[in-house]
Order: C-alpha cells, then sequence, then structure tokens
C-alpha cells in the first residue's frame, strides 16, 4: 500500500531539472538529481537493481527542488549529501590530513593554507600530499606573488576614507598596500590570475609570461627587475619539475580508477595539467554491496568537479562511464592516456595492500589482467578427476575465495563407471553436477587441471548451461601451459605470486580428489570383502564400517568385542572368517 502511494507521488513529479529525495519518518536516505525528475525517480520501481527496490519498499515519502541546469542541480545534491548524510547515497569525505592551498572569493582576495574547506565559494586548490612542495609553491607566492595577510573589509569606501594603515607586511615588501590605496584592483586581480595559474600547475603558460616580461625589461634596461624575474623562473622550473612528467604533450587530463571488493570500492585519482602530474591520490569508500561501479565511480567524479570547480579536457577511466555534463569518459587502449591510468592501477595496488592484510589481493588483481578475464577472480572453482582404470572414477571442485581455500564450497561428486576412461566425459559430468539444480553461488573464474582437450569439454558444457559469462582457464602440468577460452597458450613468470594461486588451487583439487578417489575404493574393497562373509547381510555391513572405518580394524576385532557388538551368531561369524 505505501509503496502505491509513492508510485503515485512519483508519477506527479514533474518533467523539469531538480533534486529529488527519499524519505522515511522525515529523514533523508537517497538525494539525487535528474533533468526529468518524473523519467528518473519513475526507473526506481521499474529497475532489477537492489538498491531501487530497498528505497521504494522502505521509503514514505518523495520531496523535490527544481533548478535552472544540470550544473546547479549538481551543486544542490552534494549540499543536501553534505547535510543530510543519506543512509543510501556514496559519502566522499573531505580528506582533512592533507592540506589545501585557499583563495578567498572576495575584493582584494587572500591567499592562504588550511586544513578545512569551509566556504563552497571560495577557490580550494589541492590537497597537497607533499609539505615540501606546498612549502616552496607558498613560498613562490609570497616572494614574488606579494598578496596581502590582513583581514580587512577592503570595500572602496573604506580604502578612499583612509580607513585602515599599513602593516609590517608592506615595510617587508610582502604587500603592496591596497588597504591605503597603494595598488589598484586591477593590478592586484592580475596577481591573482598568475597564483591561479600556478596553482592549477600550468607552468609553461607561467614561464611564457614571465620569458616575455624578461625580454621587456632588458630592452628598457631595468636589470634588477630583470633578476627578480630571471628568480622567479628559475623557481617556477624547480615547481615543475617536482611534478612527474608523464609525456611531453600539452594535455589536461584527469584519471579515475576503481577497484571493489569486500564491501569496499577503492579509487586512484590522479590530474595531469600540461603532460605533468599535479596531483594524485586514493581513496576508500564504505560499500554494502548495494552500489555497483559505475554509480560509485559517477559520484566522485562528481564530487572532483564540485571540489575544483572543473574538470580537465580529457576524462579517462578503467570502466565505461556514460557522459558526464557533456564530456566524454573514454577506456584507453594505448599510448600516454593508458600509461596514466596503468600508473594509477600500480598506485591503487599499493594503496590497497597498505588496506589490506590479505596480499594475496593484489595478485588476484594482476592475474585479471595477465589472463585478460573479464572480471577479478576472487572466487575460483577447480576441478579435477582421478580414476583407476575406469572404476570408481571421482571429480572434485575446490574453491579458493580471495586467495585462500573455502573448504564450505568443496563438492566431490561419484561418476559413473560407464564413462570408462573417457577424462572429458568425465569432467564434463562434474560440472553439470556443480551447477546444476539449486546452486549457492557462481565462481568469477573456473580452473580445469588439463590442457586443450579438457578445457574444450568444459566450454560446451558451461554453454549448455548457459553460463558463457564465466572466465575459464585450464592449466596443463607440463611447463605450467595456460589455456585460456579461445585456446591461446600463455606461460607465467614462474616465480610471480599470480600463478602460484593457480598452481594451488590445481595442487588442491588434485589432492581433495585423489583422497576422495581413495576413501571411494577402500569403501568399495571393504564392501566386497564383507560381502564374501556368508550370513552377513548388508545392514551389518553398514554398521561395521560406520563405527569401525576400516578392514583392518575389524579384523583386529577381539571375538568378545564382536560379540558384543553384532551378537552372539553374527559375531561370531565374522570373527571365525577373518581368523580360520
Amino acid at each position: 500500500m505505501l509503496e502505491k502511494s509513492l508510485l503515485l507521488k512519483a508519477k506527479n513529479l514533474p518533467q523539469k531539472t531538480g533534486v529529488y529525495l527519499f524519505f522515511k519518518n522525515d529523514s533523508v536516505l537517497y538525494v539525487g538529481k535528474a533533468k526529468n525528475l518524473r523519467s528518473r525517480v519513475l526507473s526506481y520501481f521499474n529497475s532489477s537493481l537492489k538498491k531501487s527496490s530497498i528505497l521504494c519498499s522502505v521509503s514514505d515519502d518523495i520531496q523535490f527542488f527544481l533548478v535552472n541546469s544540470e550544473k546547479d542541480a549538481l551543486f544542490l545534491e552534494n549540499n543536501l549529501i553534505k547535510k543530510n548524510k543519506p543512509k543510501y547515497n556514496v559519502l566522499l569525505k573531505d580528506d582533512k590530513s592533507f592540506p589545501w592551498l585557499c583563495i578567498k572569493n572576495e575584493r582584494f582576495p587572500r591567499v592562504f593554507i588550511t586544513r578545512k574547506k569551509q566556504n563552497d565559494s571560495d577557490f580550494y586548490f589541492g590537497p597537497y600530499l607533499s609539505k615540501s612542495f606546498l612549502k616552496d609553491l607558498y613560498g613562490v607566492i609570497k616572494d614574488f606573488y606579494p598578496v596581502r595577510s590582513c583581514n580587512y573589509f577592503l570595500s572602496e569606501k573604506n580604502i578612499n576614507s583612509k580607513k585602515y594603515k599599513v602593516c609590517l607586511d608592506y615595510h617587508l615588501k610582502k604587500c603592496l598596500g591596497p588597504c591605503e590605496g597603494f595598488q589598484d584592483e586591477k593590478n592586484y586581480n592580475k596577481k591573482i590570475f598568475y597564483i591561479k595559474n600556478l596553482l592549477e600547475g600550468r607552468f609553461s603558460f607561467l614561464l611564457h609570461e614571465l620569458k616575455k616580461d624578461l625580454i621587456l625589461n632588458s630592452e628598457k634596461l631595468l636589470f634588477e627587475k630583470c633578476e627578480r624575474i630571471k628568480n622567479q623562473i628559475d623557481c617556477v622550473k624547480k615547481l615543475k619539475n617536482k611534478s612527474i612528467i608523464v609525456c611531453n604533450k600539452n594535455l589536461d587530463i584527469d584519471s579515475f580508477f576503481i577497484l571493489s571488493f569486500n564491501n569496499y570500492s577503492y579509487i586512484n585519482f590522479i590530474r595531469v595539467v600540461e603532460g605533468s602530474v599535479i596531483y594524485i591520490n586514493n581513496y576508500k569508500i564504505k560499500n554494502h554491496g548495494l552500489l555497483d561501479d559505475v554509480f560509485i565511480l559517477k559520484s566522485f567524479i562528481e564530487n572532483t568537479f564540485i571540489d575544483y570547480g572543473k574538470l580537465s579536457s580529457v576524462l579517462i577511466s578503467n570502466i565505461y562511464v556514460d557522459v558526464f555534463l557533456n564530456k566524454k569518459i573514454i577506456i584507453p587502449k594505448r599510448g600516454y592516456k593508458k600509461n596514466i591510468i596503468d600508473l594509477g592501477f600500480k598506485n591503487l595496488l599499493n594503496f590497497i595492500d597498505a588496506n589490506n592484510s590479505n596480499s594475496l589481493i593484489l595478485d588476484l588483481f594482476n592475474l585479471k589482467d595477465l589472463l585478460f578475464l573479464n572480471n577479478t577472480p576472487f572466487i575460483i572453482d577447480c576441478f579435477d578427476v582421478s580414476t583407476l582404470q575406469g572404476s570408481y572414477t571421482t571429480a572434485s571442485c575446490v574453491c579458493f575465495k580471495n586467495g585462500k581455500p573455502f573448504k564450505k564450497n568443496y563438492r566431490s561428486f561419484n561418476i559413473s563407471d560407464s564413462f570408462l576412461f573417457d577424462d572429458y566425459l568425465s569432467l564434463s559430468e562434474a560440472i553439470k553436477k556443480r551447477y546444476s539444480g539449486s546452486v549457492n553461488y557462481f565462481p568469477n573464474l573456473i580452473v580445469i587441471d588439463g590442457g586443450k582437450g579438457q578445457i574444450n569439454a568444459a566450454i560446451n558444457t558451461l554453454k549448455n548451461l548457459k553460463l558463457n559469462n564465466i572466465d575459464l582457464i585450464s592449466i596443463a602440468k607440463k611447463d605450467e601451459i595456460i589455456y585460456l577460452k579461445n585456446l591461446k597458450e600463455i606461460k607465467l613468470n614462474k616465480l610471480s605470486g599470480s600463478l602460484k594461486i593457480i598452481q594451488n588451487i590445481r595442487d588442491e583439487a588434485h589432492r581433495f580428489c585423489l583422497k576422495k578417489h581413495k576413501k571411494r575404493r577402500s569403501i568399495n574393497f571393504i564392501k566386497s570383502e564383507l560381502d564374501n562373509i556368508p550370513g552377513l547381510g548388508k545392514k551389518t555391513i553398514i554398521k561395521l564400517l560406520k563405527n569401525y572405518k576400516s578392514l583392518n580394524n575389524i579384523k583386529n576385532l577381539s571375538k568378545n568385542n564382536l560379540i558384543e557388538f553384532l551378537g552372539i551368531k553374527k559375531g561370531s561369524i565374522v570373527y571365525n572368517y577373518f581368523n580360520k
């Protein structure tokens, strides 16, 4: 009934741009934005996503705000998320442990270092991971672009009335005295313009402007000024050299790399200005499995836009994300953009390694790239078959989760002797048994112990089961050659952790399969031996096996023990058979 009432409210929403809020008992559960409010909110009622069905079932109200543009919606959404901290939004918190450089949005703006972003109307640059780089950067600003440090209200009226007097900074040449009208607003704002370019990492532009000034002043024979400009050029070059040079091309790029597992999403963000990396950082976001990578990454990109006031001209990522604010997000395949993505991946793996006790996770991520898999193989199943001249054929399926044995999901299968020596049919039968009927999970990767024949049999079986989307490989013991679905051969570095994971699961599947095969043989051997004893029925044989486990244990029992366990008649029969 409640959901029907909510659906009716959704149908009455305007077809305009705005921000919508899902409520429960006057508490905000979720904040979103849309170009068309009605279409977007109605989509929740037809969606197969878990988050959407939960929102529709638990919410009791929907409210909205209309805005003029998509950008306005973005900023309003961000403010409402920060204010209400909704349960089902990705809460991207500011990193308070690193400092920012702030340019105040005021007349004769101040420039200072801060660890807290207090006003969204001000301009923030950072956060800066390197304290030495920030110190050098702020030093260049103070030495060559002097701005005021006071918090006076420098209105035109206050300056003209001589309300304020210059302070010590003016006499130390750290400020040019705008408070007394010694520096006009146009000249001051020109300094702020250069500072913004410096903070954005546009070193080439600054160097070009400084070289023009140097030539102009040298022609006028202003040698002291030339010396100062030359020092300024040297300082800017030093700052530029402290950046990581990615390529010689004059490109601006924002790079985003996301990986998710164990209820967390990890994101690497790199900002490239004029071919140099000026900012790189990693983030860890709690994710309870309700939100997919695309949704989380879009939320992160929106947050980046809000933090920096703009995005670079080129956006790249490791996953497909549709157009954001009329900017296309591409997945680079080669060249310098691919190098930036790889740099992000490398840094993110180190970050994940530092934040997780299980270092095998890194090998799993590498395995995805090395074997061209569709998904990171957090859950791997491995099959093996063991037989004795076509008899007692047994198949095993062992499971590794996050690179470690997950014995809860181990399975073994008795294969019909009608398959005789056919390993391929035995393997197909095992796969059918494992993934038919009621299945509590499907793996990210299936590993087959064998070569081309085995992987072909597995491919056909999975095709019949309509499980084509699961990654599949086989590994041949000789030379440890790995075969992919397209039968391409790959040999991994023998010392790599990724190969060791595959070897470990293959060896574990072999061990488990052999153990079950021997047990089956042993049980059948005991049964056949006990079946030869006249006067002993199936129920008595099962009773003996269940209690004493092996034939040797039964043989070594005394007559009194057997009589006590089976009675005088049957106990005597068994004792006399083994002690003739």
